[in-house]
């Protein structure tokens, strides 16, 4: 069975490919990185996989003060792994997040980067989700200030 492997990368709008290239054979140096910081996943035993650019993306938890709570945030890109064991997967970015998705695969593997612009703020309210700030739910903010 294929394994998914996901990764996302916060860009760095500082670096500098010129420097890179010019002084240092294309690598980051210490000073002169490309991300701020990467996120790694790897999902094993994936049957099927889609990417719905214009998705959906329920949020869905327990409030603090108790009850549940469900929001649907639109114009996510939502990637949905379908797994041997009949569960699901699924990682999340608002679209307007996103600077760039790579996408490689190989008979077992399937590969993707998505690139976050580092201009535009975000939470990260569960692993693998990315909303901006723009699109987070006003009742959850409100709620967390109480």
């Amino acid at each position: 069975m294929p394994s998914f492997h996901f990764t996302c990368a916060h860009l760095n709008d500082l670096f500098s490919e010129d420097l890179a290239n010019t002084l240092h054979h294309g690598n980051e140096t210490e000073d002169n990185h490309r991300y701020h910081w990467e996120d790694e996943f790897a999902v094993h035993n994936v049957l099927t996989f889609s990417v719905a650019e214009h998705g959906e993306y329920q949020l869905k938890g327990t409030q603090s003060k108790g009850g549940d709570f469900s929001f649907a945030i639109p114009n996510m890109t939502v990637i949905t792994l379908s797994l041997i064991n009949g569960s699901e997967a699924q990682f999340a970015i608002s679209n307007q997040l996103i600077e760039r998705v790579t996408q490689t695969s190989n008979d077992q593997d399937i590969h993707m980067l998505v690139e976050l612009k580092d201009s535009e703020p975000f939470a990260n309210p569960i692993t693998g989700i990315y909303i901006a700030n723009h699109d987070f739910p006003i009742q959850l903010v409100a709620h967390a200030r109480d």
